[in-house]
């Protein structure tokens, strides 16, 4: 977007620079900018453009040149030229041909800037795909083992139930044998009681 905003401005100067030899309507009002001194690097610009008639000053006498373009302005300024461009009143002199040239290479650094810094962004943009990709297959392994461990989890929960269940289903079978020893152990004593007393009769 600022690398298009920067196209309109470097064509509409071109554009405004072409007409540097037209008869302007004079204007009565004082057409010196309050907040644009003369050695600001847009102020030869700025003066045409309001000399011109294509920019107006604020009332307060301001050119406020931080303030962005709305597309209103853009378009009745841009529809100026265009109509002083179809009429043939376009002309050119050296002076500005000079001042295009300044312009252009001027918005040309300006350029290489805004694409250099684009590249850079562009470059780490790529960068942070990258990481976040292998930041995703690594959450992806991670969950995926985790499902794994989970699994063998309750695999493990069911095997230690088998255990516990298979462990009171022996101790049950212990106690039952107990119990039939101990009975086996009385009936024993009870032969081996009847039988001393048989002996003895």
């Amino acid at each position: 977007m600022m690398l298009n905003r920067l196209h309109i401005a470097v064509i509409l100067l071109v554009l405004l620079a072409l007409l540097f030899t037209i008869a302007a309507p004079s204007i009565a009002a004082d057409t010196n900018p309050s907040d644009v001194p003369p050695s600001h690097w847009a102020y030869k610009a700025v003066k045409l453009l309001i000399d011109k008639g294509y920019l107006q000053l604020y009332q307060d006498q301001t050119f406020q040149g931080d303030k962005p373009v709305d597309r209103y302005t853009l378009a009745v300024v841009v529809s100026k030229i265009l109509n002083e461009i179809a009429s043939g009143q376009v002309g050119t002199n050296k002076d500005d041909m000079a001042l295009i040239k300044s312009l252009t290479n001027e918005f040309r650094d300006e350029f290489v800037g805004v694409n250099s810094k684009n590249n850079i962004y562009m470059k780490k943009l790529d960068s942070l795909d990258k990481e976040q990709t292998v930041m995703e297959d690594d959450i992806t392994r991670l969950t995926d083992e985790q499902l794994q461990l989970q699994k063998e989890a309750q695999q493990m929960l069911s095997n230690i139930q088998s255990l516990q269940d298979e462990n009171m289903k022996m101790k049950a079978d212990m106690e039952r044998l107990r119990a039939e020893l101990d009975t086996t152990k009385k009936y024993m004593w009870v032969a081996i009681i009847l039988g001393l007393l048989g002996i003895a009769h």
